[in-house]
């Protein structure tokens, strides 16, 4: 009666937690406004557990918090370890960032901790939904295929790192080709051995969760202060909401890496693992006398990828400060401070935090903006919203005599880039070096009129 009781309320409260970040959003309040991210998706996590627990007497958070605790750590982790990828990519930067400090650092942790528990809990949840049913072939995979997928996963990290520009998708696949062979070998949960049955139903459910998840990223992302853009090459004027079109088949890979990586990782926890379903390893079912020096030696190996992960992420942290974060969010101080601090004051005064609530309350606003300054703060405003570059990049356009997102707009990144640069290098309005794909960014967001476009 109380596991029924909590569950509940766990469903009830993650739905509130998503209902009001979306709707807090949406009308710029703060914290949802500047946090959409993290208050949607651990309201989603709160939700699909609860859900889990309610009906199917299954769940991570108060019934296997060891696990759930683990599944954090590792998420973020493994989403650190891709951000140390994207220093050679260049496919997203993030914009609209608190200013520096102890909570952007602590934020980061919290945000990329929820990628594993919320693929993997819309993953358990098509499971129990029998969605898909049941999907087995005639056709198997052969006896080969581990030694040919370690092959192909090798090609596909390398690729990468000296073709970028072309090879980029790769690295949303290629550890689960390094990977799965070292699964199957030690008896962890293998998709490569229930391809040699002829069975891909888990295949295709860890495939719908990554575009369901991918999906529900996106809407977060969309309208929240904090977020990322993607530059990637060859794909940046087609999008629907930041997202270029085909860059959403990446998710549904992506969810299958994690997956595969979750499960190498936890050989090394003498079996335990947050997927009930898991089988135990073979290495376990040895005669009593090696258990002992089998799994003092994961521990050891535990131990160590433990300190290394920590190291790996606060050094990609570190990287990502200077590479990644293109913005942070800004008071109307320091945007207009020198256009009018006077007119800043004043609109601070009446409650606005953000631009873009005094966009949408302009009829309001520009009564108490001095004439000679409504035009200029209108503009300058627009700018600083569009992808959240910030004031310093507004300051750097309306150097080069883009003053509104209309002329923006009409620009083309060949010209624009080497000015901008220019004018940068005389100026130092930015502290790290302009990137072109970011300046096409720019100007195809200013085209832009909708999330589908």
């Amino acid at each position: 009666m109380i596991a029924r009781f909590v569950s509940i309320s766990m469903m009830i409260l993650g739905l509130m937690t998503v209902f009001f970040t979306f709707w807090g959003t949406i009308h710029y309040i703060f914290p949802f406004y500047a946090h959409t991210y993290p208050f949607a998706w651990y309201g989603l996590v709160l939700f699909l557990d609860g859900l889990l627990w309610w009906r199917w007497n299954e769940g991570l958070i108060l019934r296997r918090p060891r696990e759930f605790s683990v599944l954090l750590f590792w998420s973020a982790v493994f989403w650190f370890f891709f951000e140390f990828w994207n220093l050679r990519l260049q496919n997203w930067y993030f914009v609209g960032v608190q200013p520096e400090g102890l909570w952007p650092h602590v934020e980061a942790y919290l945000d990329f901790a929820t990628v594993l528990p919320g693929m993997f809990l819309v993953y358990r949840l098509l499971c129990h939904l029998k969605i898909p049913r049941h999907v087995k072939t005639e056709f198997v995979l052969k006896g080969w295929t581990q030694k040919a997928s370690l092959v192909v996963g090798f090609f596909m990290v390398i690729l990468p790192l000296v073709f970028p520009d072309y090879f980029f998708p790769f690295v949303w696949g290629a550890f689960a080709f390094l990977l799965e062979p070292l699964c199957a070998r030690f008896g962890a949960r293998s998709l490569l051995m229930e391809g040699k049955k002829g069975e891909w139903t888990a295949l295709v459910r860890l495939l719908l969760a990554g575009i369901i998840c991918g999906g529900y990223w996106e809407l977060c992302n969309f309208w929240s202060l904090e977020k990322w853009i993607y530059t990637v090459p060859f794909f940046s004027e087609g999008k629907f909401f930041e997202m270029p079109y085909l860059g959403f088949l990446g998710f549904p890979p992506f969810c299958v890496q994690c997956f595969v990586m979750a499960n190498a990782l936890y050989l090394l926890r003498g079996g335990r693992h947050w997927d009930p379903e898991a089988p135990r390893p073979h290495f376990l079912d040895r005669e009593h006398e090696r258990q002992g020096a089998v799994r003092t030696r994961q521990k050891t190996i535990y131990f160590a990828m433990i300190v290394l992960a920590l190291f790996l992420s606060e050094w990609s942290y570190g990287k990502m400060k200077i590479h990644t974060i293109d913005s942070r969010s800004e008071s109307l101080k320091q945007i207009l401070q020198d256009i009018s601090p006077n007119d800043a004051r004043r609109l601070s005064k009446k409650g606005w935090r953000y631009p873009e609530q005094v966009l949408h309350d302009w009829e309001e606003a520009r009564e108490l903006i001095e004439m000679s300054f409504r035009n200029r703060i209108r503009q300058r405003l627009e700018l600083v919203s569009l992808l959240n570059m910030g004031t310093a990049n507004a300051r750097l356009l309306e150097s080069a005599g883009i003053d509104s997102r209309e002329k923006l707009g009409r620009q083309k990144a060949d010209v624009l880039f080497p000015e901008l640069t220019r004018l940068n290098q005389s100026l130092c309005l930015r502290n790290q070096p302009l990137l072109k794909r970011r300046v096409v960014a720019w100007i195809n967001a200013a085209r832009r009129e909708s999330a589908f476009h």
